[in-house]
């Protein structure tokens, strides 16, 4: 099978390879623009899946100044959004990669940290009124100190009219709070379910639904409504009780995500 061609620009940013594909998009490492005053000669561009309307950019564009006015050492940089048919947006590039796919091995306690560090974000954003909603292993970034949370999850913003079952992506559906699945709205208790399965991945390699068929996003979907989370035998009692405190039903989960952070800390080491 022929594999697509990658772009040598997109808008005025020159592509210089592609990082992967994920979260209803292609990301591509790229130079920026001279307009932008950056100083720095890299960052990533996210392209969105699928032609986006005129309303759904400003919508966009709208969440993505929110998240960019949040301010947190904790939080990836944004520094430019663009329609050209599809919508792009362009952020702080992680040489270490992600935690889904960091450049190099991590050991647990960096694992760890990358993970507290992007609830420390997280509660952030909650702080400022916003919900990120696409919290997987992909949006937590590695970095020397610790990590930082990326990839807000606008899919739900550019598509604002359909249902989420209509482009939730079967990889992410295992982090994401089955609440969601069936309607309700994103909030801190469902992010603090996304970080519970998160740390859940990072500490056992196995999701908390075994492992999800990418091919078949229904059946991801189905599983996801009908089976309750099954806790790896590979954690440690403070690790299970930790991961079944952020999956617990809303209500009875951590109140914030700077105490989950904290509780991630206190694990590092042990």
């Amino acid at each position: 099978m022929a594999t697509l061609e990658i772009p040598r620009q997109l808008a005025d940013f020159t592509v210089l390879g592609k990082l992967g594909v994920g979260g209803n998009g292609t990301f591509y490492l790229a130079v920026p623009p001279v307009r932008l005053g950056l100083a720095t000669d890299r960052v990533v561009l996210k392209v969105f899946s699928g032609v986006c309307s005129d309303d759904a950019y400003r919508r966009g564009v709208r969440e993505l100044r929110a998240f960019a006015a949040v301010a947190s050492p904790y939080l990836a940089a944004l520094y430019d959004a663009i329609l050209q048919g599809r919508f792009m947006y362009a952020m702080e590039y992680f040489p270490l990669g992600s935690l889904a796919s960091p450049t190099r091995p991590l050991g647990r306690d960096e694992r760890l940290a990358a993970i507290a560090d992007a609830a420390r974000g997280v509660h952030a954003l909650h702080e400022a009124g916003i919900a990120h909603a696409n919290i997987t292993p992909s949006s937590i970034m590695v970095t020397e100190a610790g990590g930082k949370i990326s990839d807000l999850g606008l899919a739900r913003v550019l598509a604002a009219d359909e249902p989420i079952t209509s482009f939730a992506q079967p990889g992410a559906v295992q982090y994401m709070d089955p609440a969601l699945l069936a309607g309700d709205l994103p909030s801190r208790a469902t992010d603090i379910w996304s970080v519970g399965a998160c740390l859940h991945r990072a500490l056992s390699d196995e999701g908390v639904y075994g492992e999800v068929p990418d091919a078949q996003p229904l059946l991801a979907i189905r599983a996801a409504l009908s089976t309750p989370p099954r806790l790896s035998e590979k954690l440690s009692d403070e690790e299970r009780t930790l991961v079944a405190d952020c999956l617990a039903l809303a209500g009875s989960r951590p109140a914030t995500a700077l105490e989950v952070a904290e509780r991630i800390d206190a694990l590092r080491g042990r």
